[in-house]
């Protein structure tokens, strides 16, 4: 079975889609996932993709899975 390869390009728009929906500003999402702003400005900002631990920290504040909150981030080759 061959697995595809991930668009990390979308991470961005997946933690400024949870953001947005949640209502948090970066400040309060920073405290509850306790990464720092800077981290999380840089991942809005497609500067950084993060690593795992990021990620679970995210999905973590924003109460959902991590294969929820990560599954537009693979295209429908690697489903």
């Amino acid at each position: 079975m061959h697995v595809g390869e991930p668009d990390l390009a979308q991470l961005s728009l997946v933690l400024n889609r949870y953001r947005e929906i949640s209502g948090m500003t970066f400040e309060q999402l920073a405290e509850r996932s306790g990464l720092s702003r800077q981290t999380l400005l840089n991942i809005s900002a497609g500067r950084n993709y993060g690593d795992l631990r990021t990620w679970l920290k995210l999905a973590s504040a924003f109460e959902v899975s991590l294969d929820a909150m990560l599954s537009d981030v693979w295209n429908e080759e690697t489903r």
